[in-house]
């Protein structure tokens, strides 16, 4: 053996005569050898050179199953903490949120300080408002401040761009915090809604532990997490504080049934002007083309033609108005968030009217493709017209289910009320059929409109056996080919 070039002698004694050398290799990535050694000079034959060749390949997919089998356990480690904080995050009170934040992050995935900065409207400072470990109560008594981008925090402020690094001394715009004088990696990401900037959540390791793109992208998620229900707990302070809001709510949902109202006028009375409209314009290019005209009717007649053309323009426009939402404005939407936020919103009301509110959401409910706001406006009114449907109070309550053999979601809204009348059950998605003494009759004709447009249905009965009404809505979920 040692008379082969290809054997590297490193000064070491060598005992053995013959070695038997296959790489490992995953398509084009080498991950190491097979050898075995022999005492015995020429003992290994070319059988022997195939089966170690084999039992390379073998190793191979040994270990790239091993790595996807941690990866996948890492994978599912991380949806389940990411389940976990999607879950906690459900106080309606600022601060209460911002604390489960960072103590559910620092318990997930063991960060060693997690950390939430908000803007300051007056100032545009970064204010800590909360933050986990030793420090919490030091540091809300010092009411510790950034200046508008100071350190990696305010970086990623003025940016609006997230950032991770494994080593904060080669950040050149890294600020040494006293209190943590081991940390040598950190990252951040912005917390926005609605393009608005609302803060910073900052997460930061000691020396014993590094980050990696996947920690920030699932900070990411987190961020947006927590902008979301930063939005809900402002809007439930804020109905909380002005009863008039929830005035105020109910009012833009009437304006937005009227303005409903007026798009379908708009589309039927575009539709049937469209077709005498048509034949005119037909008519008038057929007596353009006739002889004998004289040159003041030639002129007339471009007049008529360029104005027919003008209404034909405005009709198209009027149709517009109710043609069903394109595909580009649809987006992932999970309805248990939607039912939340509307809960949220109507919280003060069902009190109010002695409601007690229930909800019952499928935690393993997928997404759907729909326009948020449009299918938020139909649990707002089934939700509202339960309550109206219990004026001595009751209880109302929502569920979801994911129906997988038909690969679609339902959400159930049922009251206590006194049910509807049986003459107007079956017309009850019908422009102006209603059984309340007040209100338009159009909001469930909406609601209708909404849902089939998504590719949904809708329908209504009384409870059988007890009083009140169900009303059940479907929704296709996303197809896992176009997910």
């Amino acid at each position: 053996m040692q008379t082969d070039p290809r054997f590297l002698n490193l000064g070491a004694p060598v005992n053995f005569r013959s070695l038997l050398v296959t790489p490992i290799i995953s398509g084009e990535q080498a991950l190491g050898t097979i050898s075995a050694q022999s005492a015995q000079p020429h003992a290994f034959t070319s059988n022997e050179e195939r089966l170690l060749h084999t039992l390379g390949a073998h190793a191979a997919i040994a270990i790239e199953n091993a790595r996807l089998i941690d990866s996948t356990r890492q994978s599912l480690r991380e949806t389940n903490a990411l389940y976990s904080i999607s879950r906690g995050l459900l106080a309606l009170d600022a601060d209460e949120l911002l604390d489960d934040t960072v103590n559910l992050l620092a318990k997930n995935f063991g960060y060693y300080l997690v950390q939430v900065y908000l803007i300051d409207p007056a100032t545009k400072e970064l204010t800590l408002k909360a933050c986990n470990g030793a420090s919490r109560t030091f540091t809300a008594e010092r009411n510790y401040r950034l200046a508008a981008g100071a350190g990696i925090v305010g970086h990623v402020a003025e940016t609006c761009s997230p950032f991770l690094t494994n080593d904060v001394k080669q950040v050149i715009f890294y600020v040494h915090d006293p209190l943590h004088p081991n940390v040598k990696s950190e990252m951040a990401a912005p917390i926005r809604a609605d393009g608005r900037l609302l803060g910073v959540l900052d997460i930061q390791q000691e020396e014993s532990a590094t980050l990696t793109k996947r920690d920030l992208q699932l900070t990411g998620i987190v961020a947006d997490h927590l902008a979301a229900s930063l939005q809900k707990a402002e809007l439930y302070e804020s109905l909380q504080k002005s009863p008039q809001q929830e005035k105020n709510m109910r009012s833009q949902l009437r304006q937005n049934e009227r303005l409903a109202i007026m798009g379908r006028l708009l589309a039927s009375v575009s539709h049937e002007l469209n077709n005498p409209l048509q034949a005119i314009q037909n008519a008038l290019f057929l007596l353009r083309e006739e002889k004998g005209i004289s040159q003041q009717g030639q002129n007339d007649l471009e007049i008529v033609l360029a104005e027919s053309e003008r209404m034909a323009g405005l009709i198209e426009r009027l149709r517009d108005t109710y043609r069903p939402a394109q595909a580009e404005n649809l987006q992932a939407t999970l309805v248990n968030s939607i039912v939340e936020n509307v809960h949220a919103l109507l919280a003060t009301h069902l009190r109010k009217n002695g409601v007690a509110f229930e909800f019952h959401p499928d935690p393993e409910l997928p997404f759907t493709m729909a326009q948020e706001g449009q299918i938020r406006q139909v649990v707002l009114n089934l939700m509202i017209n339960a309550v109206e449907a219990m004026p001595e109070g009751g209880k109302l309550t929502v569920s979801t289910k994911f129906l997988k053999s038909a690969r679609e979601i339902m959400v159930s809204v049922s009251d206590t009320g006194k049910g509807i009348a049986p003459d107007i059950l079956p017309r009850i998605f019908e422009p102006f059929v209603t059984n309340k003494k007040s209100g338009t009759g159009i909001g469930l004709t909406i609601s209708h409109d909404i849902v089939v447009k998504h590719g949904g249905r809708i329908a209504a009965e009384n409870k059988p056996g007890e009083t009140g009404t169900l009303f059940s809505v479907w929704l296709p979920i996303i197809s896992t080919e176009a997910a």
